[in-house]
């Protein structure tokens, strides 16, 4: 289960926190209340989302206690890059040219307010379903669908205003 799960805990955790060593921390507790509620998790039901519930709930708890950390650059980002860098692929220019893109994107989600940015990493970057996100926060779907589409416009002003082409 650990090995299965952990990166992706991991990752939303990080992109939750904004910090590695919080999403650390939030990781390997999740990871024990996932272990301890296996007896309560209700079979035929999807387990990610359970899991990025547990998740969510362990950050959203975090930033009430200490507030945002400030963001980092991620180990796991560098090991990413330099796997694709060594694989038969993209040209080195185009490497650059995409992680100089997803370092503005990351700064710009970044900026959203807290009701949007987490609901934007769940759905575009996690690529979770609308229903799924519905689980994992308890949302309704017509409010996760709203602001999602306010998240959107918020971030394309944010990027506008930074001198980028939506």
């Amino acid at each position: 289960m650990v090995q299965k799960y952990h990166r992706s805990i991991y990752n939303l955790a990080y992109r939750l926190t904004g910090n590695r060593e919080d999403a650390m921390d939030v990781t390997q507790e999740a990871l024990f209340r996932v272990y301890r509620g296996l007896p309560s998790f209700e079979l035929g039901k999807p387990f990610l989302p359970w899991v990025y519930r547990i998740t969510w709930n362990l950050c959203a708890d975090r930033g009430r206690k200490i507030g945002r950390s400030p963001s980092e650059e991620s180990l796991d980002d560098n090991e990413v890059e330099q796997a694709r860098l060594s694989s038969p692929g993209p040209s080195p220019e185009k490497s650059y040219e995409n992680k100089e893109l997803g370092e503005i994107l990351k700064d710009a989600i970044g900026k959203l307010k807290d009701g949007y940015r987490e609901l934007v990493i769940l759905f575009h970057i996690e690529g979770l379903s609308i229903r799924e996100i519905s689980e994992i926060t308890g949302m309704k779907e017509t409010v996760i669908k709203n602001r999602l589409y306010r998240g959107r416009q918020v971030l394309r002003k944010i990027l506008e205003d930074g001198g980028y082409t939506w």
